[in-house]
């Protein structure tokens, strides 16, 4: 590539609220999206019927926001990998920035491409911060991507759909459960589920979940579920609570490791670490522990910067 082009690194994900104020205007863009959540009725009465229901959530939803301390982290700790992933390609030949591009909550992927074109990247490597590929997430955000660029002519877009068998990634991720289970602990994996209908229709992330699982557990015993199921569909399973009560009343402990998320927010703050020790025993809570989450791990952020380095070196530019 020409040292005179600018490159920009735009690490993609869902997005959270800054405040409990912003939990309705995050729940609307949440339930406008039909690449995530198919309302009844079609696309026409989509976004009515997205307003209606942030509008009946948003009060239970601040209340687990406000169990967490009021707001979601995930930006923080974007912010804090984007940092680790440029300081990771310093050596290379042109001058690389990096931008935030979140789904559903500023700052937004359109903002972020705005700003990189504004700043002079004529490059743009979009990183979604999700492992595996999933329509309604690393696909959700690639639409808006494609819509945006269609107002531009002169960007070279580079995607890097997923990295759930990178070997690096699931070499960090083994470690983590390394350093951290027990001996006496049995291996759950938790990862965010989707509905089977998308499956169905070809969505490659319950088999690249799979995949990442039996990579990152080498010759553990393990099991697998999924967590965050919402709405009268039929959702991939099983259900992370049922099967933790179901290992528990085999007299197990339990170590649960969140598999399709990189960094705390609300689905392992809450979810695991608050809501599903309550929807067990007293007692058996106690044999629940959930591995830390990378965070800002510079480890991580090397990995990710390794990546966009091959991609950036294979573009052919």
């Amino acid at each position: 590539m020409s040292g005179s082009k600018k490159t920009a690194v735009i690490l993609l994900a869902m997005g959270g609220p800054d405040s409990l104020d912003g939990i309705g205007r995050y729940l609307y863009n949440i339930f406008s999206d039909r690449s995530l959540i198919r309302l009844p009725g079609g696309r026409l009465i989509q976004r009515p019927l997205a307003k209606l229901i942030a509008s009946i959530r948003t009060k239970k939803v601040q209340a687990h926001y406000d169990l967490i301390g009021g707001s979601s982290p995930l930006l923080k700790w974007t912010d804090m990998q984007l940092e680790h992933i440029l300081n990771g390609l310093q050596d290379c030949d042109q001058v690389i920035s990096g931008y935030v591009g979140m789904r559903y909550y500023a700052p937004l992927i359109e903002d972020a491409i705005k700003n990189a074109y504004t700043d002079g990247c004529r490059q743009l490597v979009f990183l979604p911060m999700y492992p595996q590929y999933c329509t309604a997430t690393t696909g959700s955000s690639f639409e808006v991507v494609e819509q945006v660029l269609s107002n531009y002519d002169d960007i070279l877009a580079v995607m890097i759909d997923d990295f759930h068998d990178n070997k690096a990634y699931t070499d960090l991720l083994r470690e983590y459960i390394d350093s951290n289970i027990a001996e006496d602990e049995t291996l759950l994996f938790s990862a965010h589920s989707i509905p089977k209908k998308f499956i169905d229709e070809g969505d490659p992330y319950v088999d690249q979940t799979r995949r990442t699982v039996e990579l990152a557990a080498g010759k553990r015993e393990y099991f697998l579920s999924f967590q965050s199921r919402s709405g009268p569909v039929e959702w991939v399973g099983p259900d992370t609570v049922e099967e933790t009560r179901r290992l528990l009343s085999k007299g197990w402990k339990l170590f649960v490791v969140p598999v399709s998320f990189v960094c705390d927010h609300i689905e392992t703050l809450y979810e695991l670490d608050i809501k599903l020790p309550q929807l067990v025993s007293a007692h058996d809570s106690d044999s629940i522990k959930r591995m830390p989450m990378f965070n800002d791990d510079i480890r991580f952020g090397r990995l990710l910067a390794e990546l966009v380095r091959e991609r950036i070196n294979g573009s052919g530019n």
